[in-house]
């Protein structure tokens, strides 16, 4: 009996210390376990962390197919602002041309087109309204207005009216048997008194061949109304003095193609 007791309870001791030995390798392999677990998943999150761009931590979206971006502004185009008629009876449209520097807006457009066709011009470039306006070789654009850049144009065959032409050179008449000449300017020389108390008022005249000087003007004046003839005619100095049928300048007097009028007063 005895010995009975001390073999089971040995068996005993032996399943004890058999057990506690299991338990110990099953705790050591769910260390090692959850170890390599703990590894793993780390070493993934790097890996993933790695490959993430931008500065979310999230991966960036695509683009949504239902709502695409906005457009970006168009390019500015060409503009037709309308008619306008010119000085010389045609029509034009009015066109705010698009440029890099931009587009003028269609009421400038209209105005400066209009300001430009309502002014006779020369055909030289013109300010108009802080714009230069101008002509050019282009049928089909034939006058343009430019402004830092900016361009409105004419298309069609209104055009300004064009200047009127240059006043005639003046001519003088003293004597009506004797054709007008051209005329220089003519110079008062002053007044002269005749024999009977008259006035005179000595004119020299500037024509195609020139004109007397007011010295011998006076000279030539004075001593032919001074001088008591029997005749209209004297020659005076190697001038022809004579009377006329005018009378705002009834007397005159002449050499090489010169005159010398003396006005009634």
């Amino acid at each position: 009996m005895r010995t009975t007791r001390i073999a089971a309870g040995a068996a005993a001791t032996m399943v004890l210390v058999a057990g506690l030995a299991g338990c110990g390798k099953d705790s050591e392999d769910h260390s090692a376990h959850t170890s390599s677990t703990t590894v793993l998943a780390t070493a993934t999150a790097t890996t993933s962390a790695a490959r993430l761009t931008g500065s979310s931590a999230a991966p960036l979206p695509p683009p949504s197919p239902t709502h695409p971006p906005a457009p970006g502004p168009e390019p500015l185009a060409d503009v037709d602002c309308g008619p306008v008629a010119g000085a010389n009876g045609a029509g034009a449209e009015v066109i705010a041309f698009a440029s890099e520097a931009g587009r003028a807006g269609c009421t400038e457009a209209i105005n400066v087109a209009t300001d430009y066709l309502g002014s006779p011009r020369t055909g030289d470039p013109a300010p108009v309204d802080g714009w230069t306006c101008e002509p050019q070789p282009d049928t089909s654009v034939p006058h343009i207005c430019v402004n830092q850049g900016l361009t409105i144009g004419l298309r069609g065959d209104a055009a300004p009216a064009s200047p009127p032409p240059p006043a005639p050179t003046p001519v003088r008449t003293v004597d009506p048997t004797k054709p007008p000449v051209s005329s220089v300017e003519d110079v008062n020389c002053g007044p002269v008194t005749d024999a009977g108390g008259a006035t005179r008022t000595v004119i020299a005249i500037g024509n195609s061949a020139g004109r007397p000087g007011c010295t011998e003007a006076i000279d030539v004046a004075t001593t032919y109304v001074t001088t008591i003839s029997p005749s209209d005619s004297v020659v005076v100095q190697g001038w022809q003095c004579n009377a006329q049928p005018d009378s705002q300048v009834p007397q005159v007097c002449s050499k090489d193609g010169l005159v010398i009028a003396l006005r009634a007063n």
